[in-house]
């Protein structure tokens, strides 16, 4: 089928992409110098990285020491299972945690760049200098702008009462969660942190290294926020194995307090007894104060015996607690790193050359488009006026201009 007259054949798209070269060379060498513009403007960041072996624990540290199963058992006690499911997949997950995030922003480093000792959560949010606030507002727009849209959102969301929370604290002034700015230096680090494992389908599955990079415009303090992150880390990976020994052993306590003091009461009322009937019981002729004695004697027994049984439990889950070792050992330790990441400046200046075309290319297209539209407007024009003169009237009118009556117009 014969084309539309509002379509282009190949042949126009070329013709008009010609004429159109020298628009497209200039959009290509002005998009291709901002993209220069912005790849040199990027700050230079160094990445310190460390290898550390992820240690699965041979019970998960959950388990009950010797003697404790079968105790509770006997006692009609359900402490519950012996694992909390920590294994070195989710160590990964862990060491970018907001958990780990905020400890570390918590910490305190040296910064070359103001100079100074101070926490990470008060360097994020020291005010903006001059020079900072040119760049937020030219260079750094889009982000500036997805930022404040972000702020804006999370004050709609935000209830009447939630200013008062912004302290990060409960009436008794005990933090329980991030303060305002403890949370944009937890963002921040989420894109410092990194985590990645062995490509080893083995070492993936089993314990195996996994390596931590951390980044930062200064390699030495690159290296610092590398050893934070694995001693939190470490740290962390510790309260998970524990939690179930410690919430044993917190049991186990209870549960000894309240027979020492059992002990102690049958104690007292064997005492109390022997106190009362201690002539009586002398002579033995009253067997039902025998048998009462007998049996306050029993319990007292029985009370010593489960005395003995929880606290030999008790020193016992107190030494595993001791004896817990760190489950994140270090392969390889942070080192400053000796030269700047690799600058992704090249994709920056390509990517402007590509959409530097692209705009180039619609450019002389659209010229094309109005240039023909205006073409055929002034076509219908011409069509009209040719229209108009072989009317009578315009005839009559040529025919007078023609004899000198009338002048031409």
């Amino acid at each position: 089928m014969p084309p539309r007259d509002d379509e282009m054949t190949l042949m126009e798209m070329l013709v008009t992409l010609s004429r159109g070269r020298g628009l497209i060379v200039l959009s290509v060498l002005g998009m291709g110098l901002l993209g220069l513009a912005y790849s040199m403007s990027l700050p230079t960041e160094y990445t310190a990285t460390a290898k550390v072996v992820r240690e699965a624990g041979e019970d998960g540290g959950g388990g009950l020491p010797g003697g404790l199963g079968g105790l509770s058992q006997g006692l009609g006690i359900n402490i519950g299972g012996s694992s909390v499911g920590l294994t070195p997949g989710s160590y990964p997950e862990i060491a970018t945690s907001r958990e780990v995030r905020l400890a570390v922003a918590r910490d305190t480093f040296y910064f070359p760049s103001t100079g100074r000792r101070t926490t990470f959560v008060d360097h994020v949010n020291q005010p903006v200098g001059l020079w900072g606030r040119v760049l937020d507002y030219t260079l750094y727009l889009p982000w500036t702008l997805k930022g404040a849209l972000g702020t804006f959102m999370q004050g709609m969301k935000d209830t009447p009462g939630t200013k008062d929370r912004s302290a990060g604290t409960d009436s008794t002034g005990t933090v329980i969660y991030p303060t305002d700015e403890e949370e944009r230096a937890i963002q921040v680090l989420g894109g410092k942190i990194s985590t990645s494992i062995a490509g080893s389908g083995a070492l993936e599955e089993g314990s195996g290294l996994m390596t931590i990079s951390t980044t930062s415009k200064d390699p030495m303090l690159a290296a610092r926020l590398n050893e934070h992150v694995i001693e939190h880390l470490r740290t962390r990976v510790r309260e998970i194995r524990t939690e179930n020994t410690r919430k044993s052993l917190q049991f186990i306590e209870e549960r000894f307090k309240e027979v020492d003091q059992e002990l102690d009461a049958a104690e007292e009322r064997l005492s109390q007894f022997l106190e009362r009937n201690r002539s009586v019981l002398s002579g033995g002729n009253e067997p039902q104060l025998e048998f009462r004695r007998e049996r306050l004697r029993r319990e007292v027994r029985f009370k010593e015996q489960l005395y003995s049984q929880f606290q030999e439990q008790v020193t016992q889950m107190r030494l595993q607690l001791q004896k817990e070792q760190p489950v994140v050992t270090t392969a390889e330790r942070p080192t400053p790193p000796t030269g700047p990441n690799a600058q992704s400046g090249t994709l920056y200046v390509v990517l402007a050359l590509f959409l530097g075309g692209l705009f180039g290319a619609g450019g002389a297209f659209l010229r094309a488009v109005i240039q023909k539209r205006q073409n055929e407007e002034q076509n219908r024009e011409q069509i009209r006026e040719v229209q108009r003169s072989w009317t009578p009237s315009e005839i009559l009118k040529g025919v007078q201009e023609e004899l000198g009556i009338r002048k031409s117009s």
